[in-house]
């Protein structure tokens, strides 16, 4: 009989680390927080020190008895939750329910037979200091959502709006760049390129672009200015004025840290930022490898570190030498330096096992789990190599000793990292290394005469600053120190689910109720949206994780000025905003109000005048009655066979025969909810049972048999595995379950009545 019961957070770890320690030990798991603030009242103390009022999450009082009865045959419980500030909280609450046990905690960075076993062999006691820094974050978040999201309730009669300590100052960033972008006014600017050819030896041609005088740049304003300077550049006669030849050194990228992570994988393979955690959640977890049964393929997905351990290098310097040869490892092994305030207990995402190559698992993975992996274990490698050399040229040529062009180009004169890291040219680079294209200059000598052949002017305008993508913003808040690597997907997810903003080629665009609710933070709670002052938050809970600060004292010190800007939003805050419209009726101004139904326009007289319309509420800035009209669907009507439209009604979206009003025929949009059984292709469905009740079904039934009487939730899948959301509601509480039952993640939802937080 086992003697120790290891508890982890999810039933996938459960067969990776079971298969690990063998019989001797029991392994289950708890799929998360058990404990949490109650979803329907605030749930704080706020007289007596800001105590939290624990509750068992909704819907975990069947586990909690199962965990409880699973310990009365051991004498010792280990609790490994995540190595983190969330997992020694879940690790803290877990030991409440094992009171006469012997309570132990494990950790580890990665779920491989040495990691494991190092840490049952190095157990230690729960680190209170961690846990409070968890406590400070999770009482603070309460403390904002709850006090500030009423009010907006009530300003803006919405009961379905938040806000959030984290969330809002995102909010923020995204409506200042939409500012910006609609106060941009274009400039003109003109760029002239020269094409020349050699007078002497083989006639090889130069692109060169120009760039000003012998004595400063000239920036070309209008066509004008642009005609005059091409008439002067013809007349001219041109020779090499300079030639500098350099060979530079690219040094490879740093090791992933979550938000690297999240960025690369926008950018490379086009994962938004709650796909690539997830994903990266089933490979550090366990993946099944044929009989070598589940096996971890990354170390720990959250941490914002770029260390790496000693045993690791020397891996990975071992296959580099055999696959690449000798020549592409470095003199000395990389050593990346990680940025100030990082917490460094965990090492940068790498794969467990190097040795492991993409190409030898791909049966084993999904598409997306081999793209994330692949992604993954190429970073890794080619940190760890030798730097590329990239051999430079750069040639100004001058015109009559006056006038100026100058033309780069480069060539690769070793791959070194890049034969396994390409460096990549996309609108949103990171800032580290950005890639440059291959150019391949002529060889030619100092004052050695050219021939102008042709100058191509080209009118150009300026362009706005780009509007934040996933990627970009993640990096945003992390160049500012805003949340931490755990917090960047729920902030986002949170504000699409408000539709604060939505997504738009990639790029986030505010809608007006996002930016009416950004207005009124400014306006109330300055702090709230301050970038520094939830910068220095973040500081602060850092010094609660060392010991350095109390978190309570952390807690009112925020709280004494927090109150009395809440006691005056709550007699002043208010909305009502001018708009350019008249009124029809009257011919007075409309104002945007507040209504049950979001945002409309009515006069200004009222109630004298009682018109009103509806407002616009996509960013886009069409108008109700152009959204209003139908789109086009690639479905047929099953009633006439003619095109079935998507039009938007009181409830949302439905399909509608155009034939309308002959034939009546309408359909609901399902919406693209991929079957959680593993292996099906289906999608999640709304079918009828024979009593005329709704449920939801796969649609590749009877091959496929899951099913649910409860509906998917839109726009959020499992943070844990990826998988759809069923919102299940019972008399106990609404919950939002993960469908894949390996998983069974359970997450509480707030009702309306209680705010949501970040």
């Amino acid at each position: 009989m086992a003697k120790k019961m290891i508890i982890v957070e999810s039933k996938a770890k459960t067969q990776s680390i079971g298969k690990i320690l063998g019989s001797d030990y029991k392994v289950t798991y708890c799929l998360g927080h058990i404990y949490d603030l109650p979803t329907k009242e605030l749930g704080i103390d706020v007289e007596r020190g800001f105590k939290p009022q624990y509750v068992v999450v909704s819907g975990k009082s069947k586990l909690v008895k199962q965990l409880q009865e699973q310990a009365q045959e051991v004498d010792t419980v280990v609790l490994a939750t995540d190595p983190d500030r969330e997992g020694e909280s879940i690790a803290w609450h877990l030991a409440r329910l094992f009171k006469s046990k012997k309570i132990q905690r494990m950790t580890f960075n990665e779920i491989t037979s040495k990691a494991v076993k190092e840490a049952i062999n190095n157990l230690r006691e729960i680190d209170m200091n961690l846990v409070d820094a968890q406590q400070a974050r999770r009482v603070l978040d309460r403390l904002v959502g709850y006090k500030l999201s009423p009010l907006l309730w009530r300003t803006l009669n919405n009961s379905k709006l938040s806000a959030g300590r984290v969330q809002s100052v995102a909010l923020r960033l995204i409506c200042d760049r939409e500012r910006e972008v609609e106060g941009f006014v274009p400039q003109e600017y003109w760029n002239i390129t020269g094409y020349f050819e050699r007078i002497a030896g083989a006639h090889e041609s130069l692109k060169a672009a120009f760039i000003g005088n012998m004595d400063e740049e000239i920036k070309i304003e209008n066509e004008q200015q642009a005609t005059e300077l091409i008439a002067a550049l013809e007349k001219c006669k041109y020779a090499v004025y300079d030639v500098k030849r350099k060979t530079e050194a690219r040094r490879p990228l740093a090791p992933f840290t979550t938000s690297t992570l999240q960025q690369e994988a926008s950018r490379r393979i086009n994962f938004s930022t709650a796909k690539t955690m997830a994903v990266a959640q089933q490979l550090y977890e366990g993946i099944e490898l044929g009989s070598e049964g589940a096996v971890g393929l990354i170390t720990y997905m959250r941490t914002d570190s770029v260390r790496i351990s000693d045993d690791a290098k020397l891996e990975a310097a071992a296959l580099i030498k055999e696959k690449f040869g000798a020549n592409y490892l470095p003199e000395k092994p990389n050593f990346y330096k990680s940025k100030a305030n990082v917490q460094d207990a965990h090492e940068a995402i790498r794969p467990s096992y190097v040795t492991r190559e993409p190409g030898t698992v791909v049966s084993f993975l999904s598409k997306d789990q081999y793209r994330l992996y692949e992604l993954i274990w190429n970073r890794f490698v080619a940190s760890q190599m030798a730097p590329a050399a990239i051999d430079t040229t750069r040639y100004d040529v001058a015109g009559d000793n006056r006038y100026m062009f100058r033309a780069t180009g480069s060539k690769t004169a070793f791959d070194g990292f890049l034969k396994v890291y390409a460096l990549k040219v996309k609108e949103d680079t990171e800032n580290e290394t950005e890639a440059e294209e291959e150019n391949q200059l002529p060889m030619l000598e100092k004052n050695e005469g050219l021939d102008l052949k042709k100058i191509d002017p080209a009118q150009k305008f300026t362009k706005p600053p780009s509007r934040y993508t996933e990627a970009s913003l993640v990096r945003e808040l992390e160049e500012k120190g805003i949340g931490r690597p755990s917090t960047y997907v729920p902030i986002i997810e949170t504000l699409k689910k408000r539709d604060y903003t939505r997504l738009e080629k990639k790029s986030f665009r505010p809608t007006k109720t996002g930016m009416v609710v950004n207005d009124l933070l400014k306006g109330n709670f300055p702090a709230v949206v301050d970038f520094n002052f939830t910068a220095k938050m973040e500081d602060e809970l850092d010094q609660v994780e060392t010991g350095a600060k109390d978190w309570v004292k952390l807690i009112s010190d925020f709280y004494s000025t927090f109150k009395v800007d809440l006691e005056k939003a709550a007699k002043t805050m208010k909305f009502e905003e001018k708009s350019d419209e008249i009124c029809p009726e009257c011919g007075a101004g409309m104002v945007v109000k507040p209504g049950k139904f979001g945002l409309f326009l009515g006069c200004s007289k009222y109630p004298t005048c009682k018109f009103t319309k509806p407002y616009e509420t996509g960013p886009d800035g069409a108008a109700a009655a152009e959204r209003a009209k139908p789109l086009p669907s690639d479905e047929k009507c099953d009633k006439c066979g003619s095109d079935m439209v998507i039009r938007t009604g009181r409830y949302g979206k439905f399909l509608a025969c155009s034939a309308y009003p002959k034939c009546r025929n309408i359909k609901p949009i399902t919406g693209d909810f991929k079957c959680p059984r593993e292996g099906c292709e289906g999608k999640v469905i709304p079918r009828r049972s024979k009593a005329r009740r709704t449920f939801y079904g796969c649609s590749a039934y009877p091959k496929c048999t899951f099913v649910s009487w409860y509906p998917p939730v839109e726009n959020e899948t499992c943070p844990d595995c990826g998988s759809i959301l069923i919102m299940e509601k019972k008399k106990s509480g609404t919950t939002k379950k993960c469908a894949r039952e390996e998983c069974g993640k359970i997450i509480p939802v707030v009702e309306e009545e209680a705010a949501a937080e970040e």
